[in-house]
Order: structure tokens, then C-alpha cells, then sequence
């Protein structure tokens, strides 16, 4: 599947490349144009979106930081090689000639020294309280990047649900106000005609023409709606605005006057349950404040116990008014080695030891309040939640009521209207209100299904209500 997205999106791109410059806007947008359902959407989103990426380098980051803790186990070794080569001016000397007796002064001769060295160094940490503790702490770290990653991930998902589900609401609603256009514009040709031969009033002529008007004012808007939320979800998923993303409605079938809202399977209790055991934001926090835990006691154990390191090294020199035999001369002559070991302990260091002791333990409560406001944060969200569902599903009962009355009462009217025992004017507020109940009951279905993504955000996982529209 994955190939096969890339590849349509490679090949959009290629297509435009080719289009010839005089192509129309028209034939332009229908060669971006993405026919994918939901799934196909999801999984789009979860290679293209940003947040996903960025998290991707945070757990890779913190990945490296614990490498890097890890390494502080491991030695360090050292060569080096040096030269030097001194020269000595002519110093003025006197001396008495034999021959003459006489105190002669004469410039003696420049001096050159020098020496080439070769060394090499071992050090090594054999005890440090404080590594060790940094390496656990290192790992909740990259734990908790892992689980804000994860978070990502579900958000992503939910994004892309509730765009999804909000576009097909959008299109619902378009389609109803459709369908109220074409009945207002049969309307005025049916009281054109009957003013033509003197049945109806001009008024009615009228208010016909205003009813129609206003449907196409309230389709405009609808469709501009559409449009705004077409491009809501190719954000969502990481798209450009040079690519129409149009769903397909696969999953959602039934007709709304059918539509039966699924049943939860679990109580509020049980879903905060799942979602303070398993959720990706809980779990972060908590392995956040672990990693505060266990920094706070690397610094302690710094100051409480010692640091053994143990260091070894070898050195050769050679002047330069001597000759190099081979490798032997390395160990048979002008050679040094040492060997030591050294335990440390700090007693003062102005006080910076116990400043970040005070720090670790403030960073610590802090974090133990984010984990607090963060559970009552989620217990709060998924109480919503459940009180939204419940709104929408009892929203969504009503609404089918209220579509079968109104439809039964339009019928009716128009009966009566036909028969001469109504006015036009009761029979447009029979047709809008049954207008009205129908994008009502849409927007309650779907407000449904988008309050039910929101929830499996809230407790970490997908709800299974077992229902398909």
C-alpha cells in the first residue's frame, strides 16, 4: 500500500511536469486529484506528516544520548610523536695563546641539539556511581521520547479521522442543500405556471424566487465548506494544497434516516483505566519523571562516592646526536612507562554540586505535577467525551424523529396546498424545517463518529464498537 501511494504521488508529479503550458486550471487539478478512503488516508499521513518526522529525530536523538552515556565506560587511548630540533648561537670566548702569551678573544662554534619522542596513553574509569546511574536514566529517557513518538502517531491518526469524517459531513450537508435548491427551483416553476393561468398570486411567485435565492446563498457557503475541509485533510496528511485529496465513503452506506448509533463497549470507568495504563501522553510523563528520579540520584551519588580511574603510559625519546636500530631500541633503551591509579572524592566545589542536587529535586516535583495535571487532565477529556456521545447519539434518535415527522407533515401540506386548504407560505416552512431536520441529523451522525476518534486519542487505542455505516 505504502508503494502504492508513493507511486501515484510520484506520478502526479510527473504528470505535471509534462502538461503542456497552455492546459487548463481544470485539467491541471483533476490530474492531482487523490480518490482515497480513510485507511489509505491514515497511512499517508503516518509517512508524510511532520510531527511524526520531527518525533522520529527526537527518539533518535535520545538514542544517541544514551550511546553516549553507555561510551563513558570505555577507555580512551592516545599516540602522539614529536620532534624538536635546537641550534645554539656562537658564544664569544678568551683564552691565552701559548705562542704570545697574550689573552686572545675568538667566537666559538653554534650548538645544535634535539629529540624525537613517541608515546602512548591509556585512562579508563573503573568506578563512577554517577555513570552508572546516568545510563538508567538515559534509557527512560529514550523511553519517553519512544511514547511522545507513539503519541504523535495517534494524534496523526486522529487528525486525519476527524478531517476525514469532517469533509463526508461537509459533502453530506452540500448534497442535502443540493437536493433543497432543485425542490425550491421546481417550487418556482410550479408557481410560475399556476400564476400564468391565474391560480397562484404573484406573491407566491415571490416568495418562491426568495426561497430558491436563499438556498443557493446557504449551497455557496456549503460548498466553499467542502472545499476548506478538502484541504484540512491533505494538511493532515502532509500534502500540499497542489494535491485534492477526494475520500471515498466506503464505510459510510446507510442512509441516516437507518443509521443506529453503535453501543460503547466499555463504562468511563474502565476506558480512563486503559487510558492511565496505556496511554502514550501518561506514559511519557511517567518515564519523564523516572529519568528526573534517576538524574537527581546520579548527582547524589557523585557527591557520595568516590571516582576511581586508573591511567597507564609509555614514552621514548631519542637525541639526535643518536642513531635508530629498529623497533627493538623502543624497549631497550630510552623508554618510560608508568602505571597509576587515582580515587577522587569531592569535598568543595563552590557550592555547584549541591545547586544541581537542589535543581534535580525541583525538576523532579515538577514533573510529578505534570504527571498529576495530566491524569486529571485525561480523566476530564474522556468524561466529555462520554457526555459528548451520549449528546450526539440521543441528538441522533431525536433528529430521525424529528426527519419522519417532517417529512410526513411536508407531505401532508403539500396536499393541502394542492387542495387549495393551504397557503404557499405554510408549505415552505414544512420544506424547511424538513431541510433542516436532515442536516441536523447529519451533522449529528458524523459529530458522532468525530467525538469517537477523539476518544480513541484520549485512552491510546481504537474503539471497538463493532459498527459500520
Amino acid at each position: 500500500m505504502n508503494r502504492t501511494i508513493r507511486s501515484v504521488l510520484c506520478c502526479l508529479g510527473i504528470a505535471a511536469a509534462l502538461l503542456p503550458p497552455l492546459a487548463s486550471r481544470a485539467q491541471d487539478v483533476a490530474s492531482k486529484e487523490l480518490r482515497l478512503n480513510m485507511a489509505q488516508c491514515i497511512e499517508t499521513a503516518l509517512e508524510n506528516n511532520s510531527i511524526i518526522l520531527q518525533r522520529k529525530l527526537n527518539v533518535d536523538i535520545a538514542d544517541a544520548n544514551l550511546d553516549a552515556a553507555r561510551n563513558a565506560f570505555l577507555p580512551t587511548v592516545s599516540s602522539s610523536w614529536s620532534t624538536s630540533r635546537n641550534i645554539s648561537g656562537p658564544r664569544e670566548g678568551s683564552f691565552v695563546d701559548p705562542a704570545t702569551g697574550l689573552l686572545t678573544t675568538s667566537l666559538g662554534e653554534s650548538r645544535v641539539s634535539g629529540s624525537q619522542r613517541v608515546s602512548a596513553n591509556f585512562g579508563m574509569t573503573v568506578f563512577n556511581m554517577g555513570n552508572i546511574i546516568t545510563v538508567s536514566a538515559r534509557k527512560k529517557g529514550l523511553k519517553a521520547s519512544e511514547m511522545i513518538l507513539e503519541e504523535g502517531r495517534q494524534q496523526v491518526v486522529s487528525q486525519v479521522k476527524q478531517a476525514y469524517l469532517s469533509f463526508l459531513q461537509a459533502q453530506k450537508l452540500m448534497e442535502v442543500q443540493q437536493e433543497q435548491v432543485r425542490v425550491s427551483e421546481e417550487s418556482l416553476r410550479r408557481n410560475q405556471t399556476l400564476y400564468e393561468i391565474g391560480s397562484a398570486s404573484i406573491a407566491a411567485v415571490y416568495s418562491a424566487r426568495s426561497t430558491l435565492e436563499n438556498a443557493r446563498v446557504d449551497l455557496i457557503t456549503r460548498e466553499n465548506n467542502v472545499e476548506v475541509f478538502r484541504y484540512n485533510l491533505a494538511f493532515a496528511m502532509g500534502l500540499g494544497t497542489d494535491v485534492r485529496v477526494a475520500p471515498t465513503a466506503e464505510e459510510f452506506t446507510t442512509a441516516p434516516e437507518a443509521f443506529e448509533a453503535p453501543a460503547m463497549p466499555f463504562s468511563y470507568e474502565e476506558a480512563l483505566d486503559r487510558a492511565l495504563r496505556g496511554s502514550p501522553d501518561i506514559l511519557s510523563d511517567k518515564y519523564s519523571l523516572l529519568q528526573t528520579k534517576d538524574n537527581l540520584r546520579a548527582t547524589q551519588y557523585n557527591i557520595r562516592f568516590p571516582t576511581v580511574g586508573m591511567s597507564a603510559s609509555y614514552g621514548w625519546n631519542i637525541g639526535t646526536d643518536e642513531n635508530f636500530r629498529g623497533l627493538e631500541d623502543l624497549f631497550m633503551k630510552n623508554y618510560s612507562y608508568s602505571v597509576g591509579m587515582s580515587v577522587s572524592l569531592p569535598l568543595f566545589q563552590r557550592m555547584s554540586t549541591e545547586n544541581s542536587v537542589k535543581r534535580q529535586k525541583l525538576q523532579y516535583l515538577q514533573n510529578m505535577e505534570v504527571l498529576d495535571q495530566t491524569k486529571r487532565q485525561k480523566a476530564l477529556d474522556i468524561k466529555r467525551r462520554f457526555l459528548n456521545l451520549e449528546l450526539y447519539r440521543r441528538s441522533i434518535e431525536a433528529n430521525k424523529a424529528a426527519v419522519q415527522a417532517s417529512n410526513e407533515t411536508f407531505k401532508l401540506q403539500q396536499e393541502r396546498y394542492n387542495l387549495g386548504a393551504a397557503t404557499f407560505l405554510v408549505l415552505q416552512q414544512a420544506q424547511a424545517d424538513l431541510f433542516r431536520a436532515r442536516s441536523n441529523l447529519v451533522q449529528a451522525i458524523y459529530n458522532y463518529y468525530i467525538e469517537l476518534a477523539r476518544l480513541e486519542q484520549d485512552i491510546g487505542g481504537q474503539v471497538a464498537t463493532g459498527a459500520s455505516e
